[in-house]
């Protein structure tokens, strides 16, 4: 019950001082904005950063995909091209 209380008397007091002063209204759209971005930027790095799994995982999948095109459109299989003696 204190939890609910103080979480009230934050969002009152951070409503408060928008309604009196313009720029923390201004502030916090841009924090928000600010916290957006950076969750943008971590989500990028996590996609394309060469040393992730997830993107050595993700170009391996586009290999293939682009390997199995190839192999119908020149209509060859792989295990041709590839030395069974090794």
């Amino acid at each position: 019950m204190l939890y609910y209380y103080a979480i009230f008397t934050v969002f009152a007091i951070v409503a408060y001082m928008i309604v009196v002063d313009k720029n923390v209204a201004i502030y916090i759209n841009l924090m928000i904005r600010y916290a957006g971005v950076q969750i943008k930027r971590a989500w990028w790095i996590a996609r394309f950063h060469p040393n992730n799994p997830f993107s050595k995982l993700m170009m391996r999948w586009n290999v293939w995909k682009m390997t199995r095109e190839l192999e119908k459109t020149l209509k060859i299989s792989s295990k041709d091209l590839t030395d069974s003696k090794k």
